[in-house]
């Protein structure tokens, strides 16, 4: 380690002050580069979030449980309804099957497609294949109930 710092203090004192300069030069524009990357992607990912909000309408999926309310925010363009663990909105509900529907949004309009689920997927009361989806209707797997609602102000984002 001694060898390795004495190796590059001796390269670096054998460099002319007009090497040293252009190289800390270098070194600065590297950095400010740097620097202007980081806050482009940040900018960036501030106006996807604003794009995906027009596209998602801040909508959520409201379920009521024991008395308790919970909020799924729609923030994919596709979402696994079902029982499973790897779900993206999990039901631990056993009238719900472990791959029970999906739900895609395409042009800012949600649908939902049932995948085949024993106790069906409903809209409305009315069992559904595949069917578009409106603020307010409620999608039924198995008995669990869940409202296609806008995100209550304080769980959006700023």
């Amino acid at each position: 380690m001694q060898e390795t710092l004495s190796e590059v203090w001796e390269m670096l004192t054998s460099l002319r002050i007009s090497d040293l300069i252009l190289s800390a030069a270098a070194v600065l524009i590297l950095d400010l580069f740097a620097i202007a990357i980081i806050f482009a992607a940040g900018r960036e990912s501030k106006l996807c979030k604003k794009r995906w909000q027009k596209v998602s309408a801040n909508l959520a999926l409201r379920r009521r449980e024991e008395q308790k309310e919970y909020y799924y925010p729609l923030e994919a363009d596709e979402i696994l309804l079902g029982r499973h663990s790897s779900a993206d909105i999990q039901l631990k509900d056993p009238s719900v099957s472990r791959y029970h529907a999906v739900m895609t949004v395409t042009g800012g309009v949600w649908s939902i497609t049932d995948l085949n689920a024993r106790s069906g997927t409903f809209v409305n009361e009315q069992r559904v294949r595949q069917r578009k989806l409106a603020v307010g209707d409620c999608i039924r797997l198995g008995t669990a109930k869940l409202y296609l609602v806008k995100r209550p102000v304080e769980e959006q984002e700023e």
